[in-house]
């Protein structure tokens, strides 16, 4: 039942590996708990949905003798559902068990006896209804996660008639003869409307989207990888979790780690987000030659006493404002390999490398080539959630320079390392930070949203445990 939130939840991982996973997301009983409400309402809507067929025959009325009856227009006015459990069944799915339900009916009914018609309305009631649903969670051959009944039992408890109008005390004699077609008109029809909740849901989840797009670069692939692994108290999903190219779906030369949700602490949904995670983007971006800016003189803060022209340069490499005196510098900061994140307890850096290759640029706007330094940066990442996105931020660790090439003869790097720091701390990373403040996408379902996300970085894994809310 709360099958739907549960498969609402289509976002999540595995417990039995058969591929590692991108991303890992783990249901809890909790979330079931806040999820029966929703699937309750939506199969008390369904079952009142029943149509009880019309029902005829001979009876024995007492006095009277032998009559022929009809009972018939009967429609259902309330299906209350007042007791209901929920919860995982190991290996297959969830199951939801109903007891003490009730329905409220009424209907017409018409006898004849002889040469006389008599008819009326009449009222019915059934009460302890018990339906017992088992909803077996696949994987289905696009990758998303799929319902269906895989056994259903409904037992009508005690029925009772009560008739209305012309000689209905005579007739509510007979009533317990019309018990039994009724009784297994409603035990036949009961099943087949929680399998028409159920594959409601079916068709929902078949409109899943199993890419989120990020940018004219990259989109996020969220299909499962394994079969969803269900136990007694949580269920599994693996997703890919991986960044892939826009213009060529592409595999990372590298694997996920395994990820770990062992522990848990109350909350209704857990996600493990893997080094890969990151690392597919970081892949993506440099195959696409994204990871690339251009720092000119304009964006150097207007404090800075060191500006980026020959004359501030050539107090550090005087043969700068001999060559090209008082002109403007542009240098272009460029990855020459792919940046790697790695997430350990409680602290996740990332290590990037590239080169700067740095330019007079001449009266004419054309560019005179200077020199060419190499760069390792160490920078901490915080992480956050916000609106169903993962968002970030970078600080600078530490940052190494050397000369890859001058066309300028040759001069000490270390002089260039205050304006660096200066480059990359007020230029550089407030670009990439306003990137990541854009977020990336986690995998949701609408008006699915994260209630009071917190984050922990494990080896290898950066884990979020949430609860959730459903609506707006």
């Amino acid at each position: 039942m709360v099958w739907i939130v549960a498969a609402t939840f289509l976002l999540f991982s595995s417990y039995t590996l058969c591929t590692n996973p991108g991303l890992k997301v783990r249901v809890t009983q909790k979330a079931l708990e806040y999820g029966r409400q929703f699937g309750v309402q939506v199969l008390q809507q369904k079952l009142r949905e029943i149509q009880i067929p019309d029902v005829s025959g001979k009876a024995h009325v007492p006095v009277v003798g032998r009559v022929r009856y009809q009972i018939s227009g009967m429609h259902i006015n309330d299906f209350g559902l007042p007791q209901s459990a929920i919860g995982f069944y190991a290996g297959t799915g969830i199951k939801l068990s109903i007891d003490n339900a009730y329905i409220r009916a009424s209907g017409r009914w018409k006898v004849k006896y002889l040469f006389v018609s008599d008819k009326g309305s009449f009222d019915l009631t059934v009460s302890g209804l018990s339906i017992s649903e088992i909803i077996a969670m696949t994987r289905d051959d696009t990758g998303r996660p799929a319902v269906h009944s895989a056994r259903c039992a409904a037992n009508v408890g005690s029925l009772h008639i009560k008739f209305h109008g012309g000689a209905s005390w005579l007739y509510n004699l007979f009533s317990s003869s019309l018990e039994k077609p009724i009784r297994s008109s409603l035990n036949r029809e009961i099943c087949p409307k929680v399998s028409t909740a159920i594959n409601g849901l079916e068709q929902h989840l078949k409109t899943m989207q199993l890419t989120s797009h990020v940018d004219k670069y990259a989109a996020i692939e969220y299909s499962l990888v394994n079969p969803i692994a269900i136990t007694n108290t949580f269920m599994d999903l693996d997703l890919k979790g991986e960044f892939y190219s826009v213009a060529q779906h592409k595999e990372p030369p590298f694997k996920p780690p395994p990820i770990s949700l062992s522990k848990q602490d109350g909350h209704m949904m857990y996600l493990g987000l893997s080094d890969f995670f990151a690392n597919s983007a970081g892949f993506v971006y440099y195959g696409a030659g994204a990871l690339r800016v251009n720092i000119t003189d304009d964006m150097i803060p207007k404090q800075s006493p060191i500006r980026l022209n020959t004359s501030s340069f050539s107090i550090l490499i005087p043969q700068v404002g001999k060559l090209y005196p008082n002109m403007l510098m542009l240098m272009n900061l460029h990855a020459n390999q792919q940046p790697v994140l790695k997430a350990a307890t409680n602290n996740i850096t990332v290590q990037a490398c590239g080169a700067i290759d740095t330019f007079a640029i001449l009266p004419n706007s054309s560019l005179a080539p200077l020199f060419v330094l190499d760069i390792c940066t160490s920078v901490s990442v915080k992480m956050a959630i916000s609106h169903m996105k993962l968002i970030g931020s970078l600080k600078l660790n530490s940052l190494r320079l050397s000369l890859g090439h001058s066309d300028i003869g040759p001069f000490k790097v270390a002089s260039l390392q205050g304006l660096l720091n200066i480059a990359v701390k007020m230029v550089v990373l407030p670009k990439i930070n306003a990137r990541l403040a854009n977020g990336f996408p986690l995998p949701s379902v609408d008006q699915l949203s994260f209630v009071n996300p917190l984050l922990k970085v494990n080896q290898d894994v950066l884990v979020i445990a949430t609860d959730i809310h459903y609506g707006h």
